[in-house]
């Protein structure tokens, strides 16, 4: 990967009730937290999943900052809500330069660090923001991480873990403005872009950290964008569908994907009130 790219770093889930979420979200994946600390910068407490390709945090207000206040304005209507999505950059300077010469107002860098619980170790990173109407209302901000600190994977803790996020959805009703922002300004990869007549709009795929932010562009969708859902992945969904059964996690029967050779199936519950989906991808 070259120092310019922009990749995807991680996803944010905001959560009123942090240990029950972690339970509930290490039971899903079948892995244990890499990581359960603080953000005493923002007013902020996180558990961290570590995946193959990205990692989820989940996010919770604790005390007073900008962090608790941006979780508390997600979390208005609901106990939780999917909540940001978070891009990295290795080179700040070359991110800036891009995203500013595209007319994107961005910050510079902001240093920032978290406390982990579990081994007291530290993690600096600095952070570069927008105007969330740059990403027409969705909370979004890139990341450039201290080449010193680590984040562990999550260990597994069942058979038939899930091993990466697939792709986030994002419903907009401007596929141009989606294209500016996460193609031109930040700079990840539009790898497809199709009409889809039986959903009236647009369908985006931008690609980054071997996963994907499909975009569904319809004049049906809200003024302001949102993320609507995500899909985890797995090696083998018959495995993964029967241990979240057998732990109690409510899920649907195994069905052909919409891309010729996947298979899915839909999670109900343990997914923190967001629609989530679980893919097998065909072997290569």
């Amino acid at each position: 990967m070259s120092s310019q790219d922009t990749t995807f770093d991680h996803l944010i889930i905001a959560v009123s009730d942090l240990a029950q979420a972690s339970k509930d979200y290490g039971l899903l994946l079948g892995r244990d937290p890499s990581w359960q600390g603080s953000h005493p910068d923002y007013g902020t407490a996180n558990t961290l999943f570590n995946l193959e390709n990205t990692y989820i945090e989940l996010l919770a207000a604790q005390g007073s900052g900008i962090g608790a206040d941006a979780v508390t304005a997600i979390l208005k209507s609901k106990p939780n809500a999917l909540g940001g999505l978070v891009f990295g950059t290795e080179n700040s300077s070359a991110f800036l330069q891009r995203a500013r010469s595209a007319g994107l107002e961005v910050s510079d860098p902001v240093p920032s660090h978290g406390i982990d619980d579990l081994s007291g170790n530290t993690r600096h990173w600095s952070n570069l923001f927008w105007d969330p109407a740059a990403a027409r209302g969705i909370f979004s901000f890139c990341i450039c991480h201290d080449p010193e600190s680590f984040l562990p994977p999550a260990p597994v803790t069942a058979a038939a873990p899930i091993s990466a996020v697939d792709h986030v959805v994002v419903q907009t009703q401007d596929a141009e403005a989606a294209k500016r922002f996460y193609g031109d300004q930040l700079g990840i990869r539009l790898a497809l872009e199709q009409e889809v007549p039986q959903w009236g709009g647009t369908q985006l795929f931008f690609r980054a950290s071997s996963m994907s932010i499909e975009v569904i562009a319809s004049k049906k969708s809200e003024a302001m964008d949102s993320l609507w859902g995500l899909a985890l992945k797995t090696a083998d969904i018959d495995a993964t569908r029967q241990r979240l059964y057998d732990t109690g996690i409510e899920v649907s029967e195994v069905r052909e994907g919409r891309k010729k050779g996947t298979r899915v199936c839909t999670i109900k519950s343990h997914v923190l009130d967001i629609p989530t989906l679980l893919i097998e991808h065909p072997l290569k």
